[in-house]
């Protein structure tokens, strides 16, 4: 296992504890007639878990051409089942590699992590769950409530499209190499539909600008996006001296339904 060193570039850290990846894999239910997304399978301690679980088929995508070739003792036991593609999972089109119903299980790389997750939020309704391991602070962001040092654009778009539930915590030791934090792992599970009708997009434009000047009411802090900022709050039946943290995803996208861009 240490003989390879894992690439910090890549955001690697492994997971040694067959006990946790027994745990992540079990969070994801049944895998019998689901075909199964892995990314940055590593040396396979997660895999070799999800494929215990006979998955209907399980793909792999893996940046680092050198993990690649440490799956083919996988890939013998079980031909037709298992798949691995060395890529760049930011630019997979996962539906053009996997049919649905599809799940996904994932240790994510942490420097990928958040980019991926709003990639897949924008298409949600192509997965029936996922299991992910976040660093716990983007965990917690993910899972934030209103009113909390958290809670910013990634909470509201998350929670607008999916049912979100942070499971555990996993210490430091438990990977190699050892990381500066702690992990968390979450479960996600889409909505038939969004909890409220919205615009994705001016959903989105609002929120990072909003939470960007997150100290700023939201009457100074909306100017930078759009004009008539005193309609827009009178129709969204907010007065403007809201801090975007106080608001929930329901007036959130009020807001976005009565905005017009600049």
């Amino acid at each position: 296992l240490f003989s390879l060193k894992p690439k910090k570039s890549l955001g690697q850290n492994f997971i040694l504890s067959n006990e946790i990846t027994k745990r992540i894999v079990a969070l994801a239910g049944s895998l019998k007639d689901f075909n199964v997304i892995e990314i940055g399978p590593g040396y396979g301690a997660l895999t070799r878990e999800i494929l215990a679980y006979n998955p209907k088929f399980l793909l792999s995508i893996e940046k680092d051409s050198s993990l690649v070739k440490h799956h083919e003792q996988l890939l013998n036991e079980h031909q037709g089942k298992y798949r691995i593609i060395e890529a760049d999972a930011l630019n997979v089109v996962e539906k053009e590699l996997v049919e649905c119903p599809v799940k996904v299980i994932a240790n994510l790389p942490y420097n990928i992590s958040v980019a991926l997750f709003l990639k897949w939020l924008n298409n949600i309704k192509f997965f029936t769950n996922l299991t992910l391991m976040f660093q716990k602070e983007v965990a917690e962001r993910i899972t934030a409530e209103p009113n909390s040092k958290d809670y910013g654009s990634l909470s509201v778009l998350s929670q607008l499209l999916c049912d979100i539930k942070k499971e555990f915590d996993i210490e430091p030791k438990e990977f190699f190499p050892r990381p500066k934090v702690y992990s968390s792992v979450i479960t996600v599970k889409p909505l038939p539909t969004p909890r409220f009708a919205v615009n994705l997009e001016t959903l989105t434009k609002i929120t990072r600008a909003v939470f960007a000047q997150r100290r700023k009411m939201l009457r100074n802090s909306l100017q930078s996006i759009t004009s008539d900022v005193s309609t827009i709050l009178e129709n969204a039946k907010l007065s403007g001296d809201e801090r975007p943290e106080s608001l929930t995803i329901e007036q959130f996208c009020l807001l976005a339904n009565n905005v017009i861009m600049r």
